[in-house]
């Protein structure tokens, strides 16, 4: 139904008939175009960068320098970029719908709960020995993943817990992986599909426990990696669904499962804990009893 009055539209012809319907049709649309506006992200931080307030928008960018990095708040659609150097990145408040990058250069990255909404949440060392530490690692689906990568260089990475069902093609969900280099990962409790991937070379991962309430992987990939619970101790997989994949090398495994539903491979060393019981150790044979000592002969 026309906007227009009768009286008007019988009136106007030609130019000045479109212009009046041009109006009409820009006023109706007017409250469709503020509710969009309404409903659109306002990307949020309070950030310093190597003592400077950063100014407000969608990104924080670091130096080709070392850069200090200084969040004292959540970030909300925000992408946070050290550059070149080595770096300093501490996020204090939880990481929402936004990316954490160290770039070029040995940095070492902080931040508290990865919490994505509606996009990822992402934590990334870039190229170099990287040092990560992140609070929670729990995402769910494609869409919504929280994601810690290494990258490239040995990297020692730390987290709590990683939950979080992948999407399609298996990408997103809850995910911590060492990608290239000799990489340290020890995580919480790895549970609710989350998955911890150690990539190439030698690694070393390490979880509170694997799969005790729903399902959770690890999967070292090639190299000669070692695979346990915190401190060496013993790795409990189960009660429920756990998978452990030590892949490609010679692999030890510190590992014992629980549950007839959960899957340990690859692994050539294993404790004693986690293999066939070890024989009893065979009690010495007795020797025969020395006969006691008589007086001597007498002289003849």
């Amino acid at each position: 139904m026309s906007v227009t009055p009768p009286s008007l539209g019988r009136a106007a012809r030609g130019p000045a008939a479109f212009a009046v319907l041009l109006a009409a049709a820009t006023l109706t649309g007017a409250p469709a175009a503020h509710a969009a506006q309404a409903s659109a992200r306002v990307p949020m931080h309070q950030c310093w960068v190597n003592g400077v307030a950063a100014p407000p928008g969608d990104t924080v960018s670091g130096t080709n320098g070392d850069d200090n990095i200084f969040c004292d708040s959540d970030l909300d659609g925000v992408t946070v970029s050290g550059g070149a150097g080595n770096d300093k990145i501490e996020v204090r408040g939880l990481v929402i719908d936004s990316a954490v990058l160290g770039g070029e250069g040995d940095d070492v990255i902080r931040t508290k709960h990865l919490v994505p909404q509606t996009s990822f949440s992402m934590v990334r060392g870039n190229r170099g020995n990287d040092v990560i530490k992140v609070a929670t690692v729990h995402g769910d689906g494609a869409e919504h993943g929280a994601i810690v990568h290494g990258d490239d260089g040995d990297d020692k990475i730390t987290t709590g817990s990683v939950f979080g069902a992948p999407g399609q093609f298996n990408r997103g969900g809850g995910i911590v992986t060492g990608n290239d280099g000799k990489d340290t990962i020890t995580t919480g409790i790895i549970d609710f599909s989350g998955r911890v991937l150690g990539g190439s070379e030698n690694d070393k991962i390490e979880a509170a426990g694997l799969g005790p309430e729903s399902g959770g992987l690890i999967q070292a990939g090639p190299g000669d990696d070692t695979i346990s619970g915190h401190d060496g101790a013993l790795l409990i997989v189960g009660e429920h669904w756990g998978t452990v994949d030590a892949g490609v090398g010679k692999d030890t495994c510190t590992v014992k499962s629980v549950s007839t539903r959960t899957s340990i491979s690859s692994c050539e060393i294993l404790p004693k804990e986690a293999g066939k019981p070890a024989k009893p150790a065979e009690k010495p044979a007795a020797k025969p009893a020395e006969k006691p000592a008589g007086k001597p002969a007498a002289k003849p």
